[in-house]
């Protein structure tokens, strides 16, 4: 007799989460500078992002914001800490922003401002994602303090309303214009993806999901993944065009891990350690790259020296990676857990 399977949100999906290691791989090609191949694997963390807190806050939103804030504050405010005294001590080292107290300040409290020759960021540049997720958590809760049932669909219309805003307004507030982002949508998409994911495994458990769904779930993420790296050069990704062309490719290698992930019920282990420590890759990778591209291996075009670097670039980001995970989001977060969390 087959046994039963586990209600799905009692589910660990190691599959997704050696997607997550993937994808911030990706994040770290991206920034090297004759490869620049990655962008979209911010697109794929928001779609990840969506379907995990929906999961998640099935059983209840018990101090959902804080234990959010927890996981990714530390990590963030060091980085943003270090990047402003790196800013202090080699103001060369940046090309636009300046070691303001202001931007510090605003970087500290998600607040967008104007760092240099129009661009919207925070003080550590790439941390303009943690900022669409902190944002997004906040709607989140409050979709959740409103209706926990609905809140989905709730954070889905709150979303689609600041969106709607932003693009009615000739010059929208700096606020607005950032968080208005069609960028945004990918949430919404994650929204989505845990919907469906969960009709697929109730098919599943039923018996009535075709073996053959494993094909295109196995097929389809590399397939597209090597599309959008090809073509990610070519295409200037703005407005609502990035989650056309980025953000549903996205949703689907999303939809076919979580596949996939029914019928192995085990990833790779180095790919599923890559995915728990992908926060802490994807904020620690930048400065490393940069120094690495700088000093010693020139990514300004492809040559085996700079294909050598790439590889110590994988190398001194995960190890960086690896250690701040541990320390970082392991232990102080952990710490902080179970001072700030009643049980």
């Amino acid at each position: 007799m087959k046994a039963q399977l586990p209600d799905f949100h009692q589910m660990h999906f190691d599959s997704i989460q050696a997607l997550r290691g993937v994808t911030a791989l990706f994040i770290v090609l991206e920034h090297i500078r004759f490869l620049n191949c990655g962008a979209f694997g911010v697109d794929i963390f928001f779609c990840i992002s969506g379907f995990m807190i929906m999961f998640s806050t099935h059983g209840g939103g018990r101090h959902f914001l804080r234990k959010r804030l927890i996981r990714i504050l530390p990590l963030y405010y060091l980085m943003t800490a270090g990047t402003f005294l790196l800013l202090l001590l080699f103001p060369g080292m940046f090309e636009q922003t300046r070691a303001n107290p202001v931007y510090l300040l605003k970087s500290l409290l998600f607040l967008p401002f104007d760092i240099g020759a129009g661009a919207v960021q925070p003080l550590m540049r790439i941390g303009w994602t943690v900022n669409c997720e902190i944002f997004f958590y906040i709607l989140f809760m409050i979709a959740m303090r409103i209706s926990h049932r609905f809140r989905g669909l709730l954070c889905s219309l709150f979303l689609l309303g600041i969106i709607a805003a932003a693009q009615a307004m000739p010059s929208p507030p700096v606020f607005l214009a950032f968080y208005g982002n069609p960028v945004m949508l990918e949430f919404l998409f994650g929204i989505l993806c845990y919907y469906i994911s969960r009709g697929l495994y109730r098919r599943h458990q039923a018996g009535k999901l075709p073996g053959f769904c494993r094909v295109p779930a196995l097929i389809l993420p590399p397939v597209l993944l090597a599309g959008l790296m090809v073509t990610k050069s070519s295409i200037n990704v703005l407005g609502f065009l990035r989650p056309l062309l980025w953000g549903l490719p996205a949703l689907l290698i999303v939809l076919c891990a979580f596949t996939a992930g029914l019928f192995r019920k085990t990833a790779p282990a180095p790919l599923v350690r890559l995915g728990d420590i992908s926060f802490s890759l994807y904020l620690m990778h930048y400065y490393p790259v940069m120094l690495l591209d700088r000093l010693v291996f020139d990514f300004s075009a492809p040559s085996l020296r700079a294909f050598l670097g790439v590889a110590v670039a994988f190398a001194v980001s995960t190890g960086l990676a690896l250690v701040s995970w541990d320390l970082i989001e392991k232990r102080f977060s952990g710490w902080l857990r179970g001072k700030l969390i009643s049980k």
